[in-house]
């Protein structure tokens, strides 16, 4: 994509202004050329989400989307061909839409994964691992909610914040934290877990999670 001077120029004085220093115009160049091409890619999903929105009124239950690359927005994993399932919720899975349709699990989860849990998450923000929400589980101490498969497995579990009130927190108490650091003069960010900044122990103390990680550690 050609991207003319007069408009790197602007964007590197920008980036000066931000930055509080100078950059050399081969930095400036990059920069032009990686925000169009971010610029395109954002049009181009725009676009096709148009498209579907029209193809929607159309079929407003829903239909599958041609090819793959698809992510479930429930579960995370990616779809098959003909694997999935689009309608006003986003994209689903064929297994997380087929417990939509008996009522397992709400549409809604689509759309907010602040309301629910995976194992995953349980996993990277408590570091609760697999035998212990295993044991849980078995003993009735967290709630799950089993998407099965069509084998009539179990394909994942997930947790419901409104299942276990009380117990889990909302997901935002325990987001990630963006961390700045200096290297060689230049910015560099990464996130760090929540449990870094504060006493879990205290500052989760209304959630009974954090009495179960004590009697777990033991």
């Amino acid at each position: 994509m050609d991207i003319s001077d007069k408009r790197i120029q602007e964007l590197k004085v920008i980036i000066e202004k931000k930055e509080g220093k100078e950059i050399s115009w081969e930095e400036a160049s990059d920069s032009a050329r990686r925000l169009a091409g971010l610029v395109g890619l954002c049009f181009d999903q725009h676009k096709e989400e148009c498209r579907r929105q029209e193809k929607l009124k159309e079929l407003p239950r829903g239909f599958k989307l041609d090819g793959v690359g698809y992510t479930c927005l429930i579960c995370g994993r990616g779809t098959p061909r003909g694997g999935n399932w689009y309608d006003k919720y986003g994209i689903k899975c064929t297994n997380c839409q087929s417990s939509i349709n008996k009522k397992i699990i709400p549409a809604t989860l689509a759309k907010d994964k602040n309301k629910f849990y995976t194992k995953y998450d349980l996993d990277s923000k408590f570091n609760l691992k697999s035998t212990t929400l295993r044991s849980w589980v078995k003993k009735e101490i967290i709630k799950p909610r089993t998407i099965p498969n069509r084998s009539g497995g179990t394909y994942i579990q997930i947790f419901l914040i409104k299942d276990n009130k009380g117990f889990l927190p909302p997901k935002k108490m325990v987001d990630s934290k963006l961390v700045k650091e200096v290297r060689k003069g230049k910015d560099w960010y990464h996130s760090e877990p929540w449990y870094k900044f504060v006493n879990p122990f205290e500052y989760l103390k209304e959630y009974k999670i954090m009495e179960y990680m004590k009697h777990s550690r033991k």
